[in-house]
């Protein structure tokens, strides 16, 4: 096994060049600033090799072959390297940079939405004729290829055929402001609560109501959501089958524990039923995965819902304003300017342990969820940037301290460079979150399974066959994205720690006997700083 995980890396190492203008595949690119050290991995392509096309996922016969003839001719491999980058992008319609597919799977959930041609002018009209205010120069719709729905600055024809006025929306304006009688929430709302039962009761009590209810327009809508987006609302062969992917184990109380991410996993029955003590119907359900998936923390906000989602900071152009206390509106404003034509994102996941906008350092809300979060809560495998979190009972790999790998993954669009900094933005010392000799075992154990799942299960009909295309392509994109992420964890560490890697590659085998002897006297020495990094680590993490 281990000699497997040696050739899979060294194949990576090989192939991670771009344009042949590196020479260090991977770069350690400490910078003498107060930001997290970041390392910076070289990648020959975004669409190569570890993510976004399902022809080029890692592949251990292939990447043995070009590993062999890098060895041999290293320039040689980088043309052709390109070359085969080049094919693939040439039958890749997907966007430029965006690595995760998340403009693929947005057209995936689209196919079969009844709301794909919702234009939501009744909903606009009822927010504005009730104390609300909707910009005018927005438009719910379709993305300019109409294949998925979002939120949009509407185009110069569109702005010109309405009013004969042109302009975008200026940093700083309101996109749109929700009075409070138009929010649903719980009874005792409060600022900083980030969970209710009873705003889940709420929106159940409304759907109830129906036509009845005084946010029927935005009710009607949701009502009219197609389902099975969100793993708990999956079919029991999609959830096996995922649970199978991540190494996860159903106890006979039916807990999901172990494996890779997303940690808890937890679903209707054991939310709503067993924690809030609600009725099992086919509306409850509703209710259930519809806040669950669309809240802002203890509130459901038309309109402000219907926008995408990114963290990127040259795609998010707004910051929203939560109610300080009942009474007070909610509020969405432009973070800056915002041309015609251009998509409205917010972020789900704002308050991430790795953010970058410093207006959100302070953060109120209950967002900052990891990118295995979004994929559990929302149903889809966010573009980067992304939050990886993988906590480790290392006592199985010889450790007595548990460990968490946590780190933040980032990529250059210009250059196609993934980056890796350990540790999040409440890190005190990053160099405190890169992970233990235990962590790295796991992850390479792990990162050998996913590609044993692949070579087992891609290409099973039937296993396919026995669940919505839907489950199976995300529990694949997710695959992908995490054998992404694994893969330059275990090489962001080996720069940083190249010792852990030693023990664990397969190469110690090649040492000689004093150099073994020398670890071993070392090794209380090491292991003692290991205990109290690995101390600091879990206070830094309980600071959330």
């Amino acid at each position: 096994m281990m000699q497997r995980l040696t050739l899979l890396l060294a194949a990576i190492r090989a192939t991670t060049i771009i344009n042949g203008s590196i020479n260090n595949n991977f770069v350690n690119a400490h910078q003498p600033t107060d930001e997290p050290t970041t390392i910076r991995l070289a990648q020959q392509t975004l669409n190569e090799l570890f993510l976004t096309s399902q022809n080029t996922r890692l592949q251990a016969a292939r990447i043995a072959e070009e590993a062999a003839k890098a060895d041999k001719d290293s320039t040689a491999a980088v043309d052709t390297d390109t070359d085969v980058t080049k094919a693939d992008d040439e039958n890749n319609n997907d966007p430029p940079n965006d690595p995760s597919n998340q403009h693929q799977q947005q057209i995936l959930a689209a196919s079969s939405d009844p709301n794909l041609h919702y234009d939501g002018s009744e909903l606009i009209q009822w927010i504005n004729e009730n104390g609300g205010f909707i910009h005018p120069n927005v438009k719910i719709g379709l993305d300019p290829t109409g294949n998925y729905r979002g939120v949009f600055v509407k185009t110069v024809e569109e702005m010109e055929e309405e009013s004969g006025r042109v302009g975008g929306i200026e940093e700083e304006d309101i996109i749109c402001r929700i009075p409070w009688e138009l929010l649903i929430k719980p009874k005792n709302y409060a600022w900083k609560r980030y969970w209710s039962c009873d705003a889940i009761r709420e929106l159940h009590h409304q759907f109830l109501l129906g036509d009845e209810s005084k946010h029927a327009p935005y009710i009607n809508y949701l009502l009219n959501q197609p389902k099975g987006r969100i793993i708990s609302e999956w079919t029991p062969a999609g959830k096996e089958f995922l649970y199978k992917m991540l190494d996860k184990e159903v106890d006979e109380e039916g807990w999901v524990e172990g494996g890779l991410p997303p940690k808890f996993m937890k679903g209707f029955e054991d939310v709503w039923m067993d924690g809030c003590g609600g009725e099992d119907t086919e509306l409850a359900r509703a209710a259930f995965y519809q806040f669950t998936s669309r809240d802002e923390d203890t509130l459901m906000v038309p309109f402000y819902d219907m926008c995408n989602h990114s963290n990127d900071p040259k795609k998010l152009n707004t910051i929203n304003s939560k109610p300080r206390r009942p009474g007070k509106p909610f509020v969405l404003r432009a973070t800056r300017d915002i041309n015609p034509g251009e998509q409205i994102f917010i972020s789900y996941t704002r308050c991430n342990r790795c953010w970058h906008d410093i207006k959100y350092k302070d953060c109120t809300t209950w967002s900052y969820y990891s990118t295995s979060d979004v994929f559990d809560i929302f149903g889809f495998v966010e573009d980067f940037p992304q939050t990886w979190s993988f906590p480790v009972d290392t006592e199985d790999y010889g450790d007595e301290e548990w460990d968490e790998v946590l780190f933040c993954l980032d990529h250059d669009e210009e250059t196609g460079t993934l980056l890796v900094t350990f540790g999040d933005n409440y890190s005190e010392d990053s160099e405190d979150w890169v992970p233990t000799s235990g962590g790295l075992r796991f992850l390479q154990d792990q990162l050998l399974r996913l590609k044993d799942v692949e070579v087992k299960m891609k290409n099973d009909e039937k296993l396919m066959a026995s669940m919505p295309n839907y489950e199976w392509e995300m529990s694949w994109r997710y695959h992908e994205a995490l054998m992404t992420a694994i893969s330059a964890a275990i090489l962001a560490a080996d720069i940083e720690k190249p010792e852990n890697i030693v023990e664990i590659s397969g190469m110690e085998e090649n040492r000689s006997e004093d150099e073994s002897s020398d670890d071993e006297e070392d090794s209380s020495d090491d292991s003692s700083d290991d205990e109290d990094k690995s101390h600091r680590g879990r206070s830094g993490s309980d600071e959330l």
